[in-house]
């Protein structure tokens, strides 16, 4: 959470009841779900960049380095509706080369589709970059009744992720000190799954193993609640940015459907 103080005070978005926050992003990722059109998702993309960025403290760079993925794959359905939308045969074309033609309908539904994927990957990550785990662990048990028994598994299961990592480069350094060189090609892949692997899942396994052990010798789970230092609650400002979100969403989708953009359908 370092990145999100400044002068002190933590963004707001960070002070966000997680599960207040997960409601927001789930219900803007299901209205745009069926608003097919550019604008829209466009419009909100934009808004959740600087919601980011002023209401995050996520820098710009931050917010779309991880998306280059998904820009790439805006590619890809560009030149699949370039090819095979079915309103090609009636829709003005916008460039014609003969052998290529590129229509209205096609980078209408090309732009609709990436902007789409575009502001449903920008939601998730602003909602993880901006949500500490243990906080949303503690969200769902306290405000959806999730079982803590399932909850705090969740929360070891994802606190052993950055371990893999940390294993893998002790490894990967342990194989070079002993000569191992790595190799390239086709035959890579099986190359790091016989060297890698094996080892990793063995030392999960231990991990999972002790993680086990000690859980038991804490009796965890052995009652059906348990005491917390630290209880979630909802209060006025996490109810006031739960409003806010709504009401620029429908004060978005409401002005493209007024101005003839906004089109809703089930595609």
């Amino acid at each position: 959470m370092g990145a999100a103080m400044r002068s002190g005070q933590v963004y707001l978005l960070h002070r966000v009841n997680p599960c207040v926050k997960l409601l927001a992003a789930v219900t803007v990722v299901v209205v745009l779900t069926f608003v097919f059109d550019p604008l829209t998702p466009a419009i909100v993309l934009l808004l959740t960049l600087l919601a980011g960025r002023f209401l995050g403290g996520l820098s710009f760079a931050a917010q779309l380095k991880p998306m280059l993925v998904f820009f790439i794959a805006g590619l890809a359905i560009l030149v699949a509706n370039i090819l095979f939308n079915k309103e090609n045969a009636v829709s003005p074309a916008v460039v014609d080369l003969g052998f290529l033609r590129v229509t209205r309908a096609a980078l209408w539904a090309a732009g609709s589709l990436w902007l789409r994927l575009l502001l449903f990957a920008l939601v998730s990550l602003v909602f993880v970059k901006t949500t500490s785990p243990q906080d949303f662990i503690l969200s769902l048990v306290h405000q959806l009744k999730v079982n803590y028994r399932v909850a705090y598994g969740t929360m070891v299961g994802y606190r052993m992720l950055p371990l893999l990592v940390s294993d893998y480069h002790t490894i990967r350094a342990a194989q070079r000190v002993r000569g191992s060189s790595e190799r390239s090609g086709l035959l890579h892949p099986w190359w790091w799954l016989r060297r890698f692997a094996i080892p990793l899942l063995a030392g999960a396994v231990r991990r999972a193993s002790r993680v086990a052990v000690a859980m038991d010798a804490r009796a965890f789970g052995a009652f059906p609640e348990r005491t917390y230092r630290v209880r979630m609650r909802v209060d006025g400002k996490d109810l006031a940015f739960l409003a806010a979100v709504l009401v620029v969403l429908a004060v978005v989708v409401a002005g493209t459907w007024v101005a003839g953009v906004a089109r809703f359908t089930v595609q």
